[in-house]
């Protein structure tokens, strides 16, 4: 297919900005048939809107600066601690969401000189000068270095380029729309796009010819959020009450550092696993393995 053969150029060429080769597959994907797909290609051209979960790539370090005063000096550029702030603050100051579309990315890792930086609302000064001793914060900003947009830039290319090269190998010689429509039908494109652009951030689930964005309901260490979240996708209530066997049994085993699950939830999980696979569970086995993934680790560990 000629147009996979343009999007590989683009993608490889590091020079070319990413938006040329997101509009292309934007195009491939409707003329697959696949137009449930696009909505990740929109939000990577346009921006993500407040209130979706953004791909992890895009969640970037930062670190928490501002200028110090007391009665006879300032102390500019200082970095300013966050470890007595509650634990949203904290998280925010720390790391920030990067929402702006892939051309505003490319636009700000092509300026390495300099921080990007986001003021903070004075009204949190005193929240954060509790832990300072004889000074106080006159100002307030997160910093971020823009090198790290690069980080983002070079996972969209990466992703990208693995499903169209996939998507390559699937359609073979299809020579126009029609051919490559069909070809389509033999292979589940849905599945590929889970595993080579979504990866590992499981909160964008595939459906059945359409796209949804799971508002993740589960809260951490609360099993009802869990089970209703599982109930809502077709697991039963004797597998969610396996779980919760497994979740006891996994006390004292799981690791919190490494973001590791026991091995009862991990085997509990091969077992739902398997139910997708031998279709006893109706959903795609990526599907399920996303799902499953993102809620356990929202559960222990978010």
């Amino acid at each position: 297919m000629k147009l996979l053969n343009e999007i590989v150029d683009l993608l490889s060429n590091k020079s070319v900005s990413l938006t040329d080769a997101l509009l292309k597959t934007k195009v491939v994907l409707h003329k697959i048939g696949h137009k449930e797909l696009v909505e990740w290609v929109n939000d990577e051209l346009n921006g993500y809107p407040q209130g979706k979960n953004v791909p992890t790539y895009r969640v970037i370090p930062a670190r928490l600066v501002g200028t110090l005063q007391n009665a006879a000096y300032r102390y500019y550029d200082q970095t300013l601690p966050v470890s007595h702030l509650p634990e949203k603050l904290r998280k925010e100051f720390s790391n920030q969401e990067m929402r702006e579309s892939i051309s505003v990315l490319e636009e700000f890792a092509a300026k390495p000189k300099g921080h990007l930086v986001h003021p903070i609302a004075p009204e949190l000064y005193s929240k954060i000068g509790e832990a300072l001793e004889n000074v106080w914060v006159a100002d307030a900003r997160i910093q971020m270095n823009p090198t790290q947009m690069m980080n983002a830039i070079i996972e969209v290319r990466s992703r990208l380029l693995d499903f169209v090269l996939g998507l390559q190998d699937k359609l073979g010689d299809a020579e126009n729309d029609v051919d490559a429509l069909q070809a389509a039908k033999t292979f589940d494109a849905r599945a590929m796009f889970q595993h080579t652009v979504i990866g590992d951030n499981a909160t964008f689930v595939l459906g059945d010819h359409n796209a949804t964005y799971i508002k993740n309901s589960v809260k951490k260490g609360d099993f009802g959020s869990l089970a209703s979240l599982l109930k809502s996708h077709g697991i039963g209530e004797d597998d969610i009450q396996s779980l919760k066997v497994s979740i006891e049994q996994d006390t004292d085993a799981v690791d919190a550092e490494k973001k590791l699950l026991g091995p009862s939830v991990r085997g509990w999980m091969l077992k739902m696993l398997e139910k997708a696979i031998n279709a006893s569970w109706n959903i795609e086995v990526g599907i399920a393995a996303g799902l499953l993934t993102n809620a356990l680790q929202t559960y222990y560990f978010s």
